[in-house]
């Protein structure tokens, strides 16, 4: 329900009151809302994760990071079940489905590695200093105007270019809407998009379990 609101607002805004001139805006734009939400709902509630399952993760045979994979993997269905409206959308703008749909599990799991290492980064540090909620919460809503979620990335000046290449999600979606349109991947820049990804992803376990003991003491 949430990302249709989310769309017939942005489109009224972005199409009536500020008219960004794109083509089949309303298929536009919900391409880059699908996977935006799934990973600034993930991000933003990892901050919770260990501290609102204390018993769990006080079980000598529990592993707490599984948290995080589950929050995930719930996110991911709200994505999934958005696919048919897209469809639908697609259908209706006169959009054929290609081949490079078959890429789309390939993006779903670099965003899954990206989101996975953030997810033991926040909920690891979240317990030992509270304000890291604060901090996420902020920094998703930044990120969210440094993503073309609502607009196109060619109309960012060459000189900043490069910190959308720097930008995961701004890749991702690039490339969510490659497959969907029909237009050729980004392969250069989803290859840097998913070392970057795996960076985080490694730099989360090292976080994590550092500092598990302290967790399950903290906690």
């Amino acid at each position: 329900m949430l990302p249709l609101c989310q769309l017939l607002v942005l489109v009224f805004v972005f199409q009536k009151i500020f008219p960004m001139g794109i083509k089949n805006y309303p298929v536009f734009l919900f391409v880059g809302l699908m996977p935006w939400n799934w990973f600034s709902v993930s991000v933003n509630s990892a901050s919770g994760v260990f501290l609102g399952n204390r018993d769990l993760i006080r079980r000598p045979d529990f592993a707490p990071q599984s948290l995080i994979l589950v929050d995930l993997l719930t996110n991911l269905v709200t994505f999934l079940i958005s696919l048919p409206i897209l469809l639908v959308l697609l259908s209706f703008h006169g959009i054929g489905i290609t081949r490079s749909l078959l890429l789309f599990p390939l993006l779903v799991l670099i965003q899954g590695i990206l989101i996975f290492g953030l997810g033991l980064i926040i909920a690891t540090l979240n317990v030992f200093y509270r304000d890291v909620v604060h901090i996420v919460n902020v920094g998703t809503m930044l990120l969210f105007w440094l993503t073309p979620v609502f607009y196109q990335s060619e109309v960012v000046p060459t000189e900043y270019s490069f910190l959308y290449t720097l930008n995961p999600m701004a890749v991702l979606v690039e490339n969510y809407r490659a497959i969907f349109f029909g237009t050729p991947l980004e392969w250069n820049s989803l290859m840097i998009s998913f070392i970057i990804s795996v960076i985080f992803c490694g730099l989360g376990y090292i976080i994590y379990f550092r500092k598990l003991s302290e967790v399950v003491d903290v906690l």
